[in-house]
């Protein structure tokens, strides 16, 4: 049974996943209407896998680890909320998984048997919140726009591990651009796996620290202690030269009219695709080479 929602308790998150289940519910019921059934299904995996298990479930964490229960009633309503509109939405394509679901979780207790009570069959259509549904739950553009700031901070500082193949907790410091609720500074050390996640206005970073320009701020990737400075860049400097080597040959077949006036257009953009991405990861390990000089 869905419990009720205490708007004055939502965050970012939590409007963030109500606005894309929004954008869901419209997605799916048009491609149904229209019988593009593939872009119903695609709609329902990008919501589902991607928006909600892989964001939404992990930003979850800092509360339902918490000791707020208030607030962890809360996230648990959302979750709910979301879960049985969720179910709704695949029936079509997985009835019999659905219908147990339904009923394992609890979502058809207490109503009427005509509206999903006897099975998720009968249970009303998602319909997308109304205009007085969104004023209800307080939801602002701006909600939406802060939890995609903070996601693609998450991203570019991913991106700064990935580069130093990094897979473990390291510490991340960010430079605010302005300041931030504590709920959401805790939401970006678990999506960025930091241990810890410094928030210092006054940070000076040493030299040649690996950093990202993020929606939120400076953030920045101290590689002291983490990483064997001088192997590393042992092993950045010898796959510089085999990239520009690389480099080299795509770029002499290319000023080499002999061949590119003989060859296939589609032969002549597949090697010019390929200098383009010698080039991206030339200039790639050149960044990493100047982060370890510092």
């Amino acid at each position: 049974m869905e419990q009720e929602i205490n708007t004055s308790l939502l965050s970012w998150d939590e409007k963030w996943i109500l606005l894309r289940l929004n954008t869901a519910i419209a997605e799916v019921s048009t491609a149904l209407e229209e019988y593009r059934f593939s872009d119903a299904t695609q709609a329902l995996y990008r919501f589902f896998w991607t928006e909600y298990c892989d964001w939404y479930v992990e930003a979850s964490k800092a509360v339902l680890q918490g000791t707020d229960a208030a607030r962890k009633g809360n996230t648990l309503a959302v979750i709910d909320f979301v879960l049985g509109h969720t179910l709704r939405l695949f029936h079509p394509f997985m009835p019999f998984i659905t219908e147990e679901l339904w009923h394992g979780m609890g979502f058809n207790a207490d109503l009427p048997e005509n509206q999903g009570g006897k099975s998720i069959m009968f249970a009303p259509w998602p319909k997308p919140l109304s205009a007085d549904e969104l004023a209800h739950f307080g939801i602002l553009p701006e909600d939406e726009q802060a939890a995609n700031d903070k996601y693609k901070t998450v991203e570019l500082g991913r991106g700064l591990k990935s580069t130093f193949n990094i897979n473990k907790k390291v510490r991340f410091v960010l430079k605010p651009a302005s300041e931030l609720p504590a709920h959401e500074i805790e939401v970006l050390r678990i999506l960025l796996n930091a241990e810890p996640l410094d928030v210092d206005a006054a940070f000076t970073p040493k030299k040649g620290t690996p950093a990202s320009i993020t929606p939120l701020g400076e953030l920045f990737l101290p590689l002291d202690g983490i990483i064997d400075v001088d192997a590393e860049r042992t092993r950045v400097t010898k796959e510089i030269a085999k990239v520009e080597s690389e480099l080299t040959k795509v770029r002499a077949k290319l000023a080499d009219e002999n061949f590119t006036g003989k060859v296939p257009q589609k032969v002549l953009d597949e090697h010019k695709q390929r200098e383009a991405d010698w080039s991206a990861q030339f200039e790639k390990l050149k960044g990493m080479l100047d982060a370890l000089a510092g």
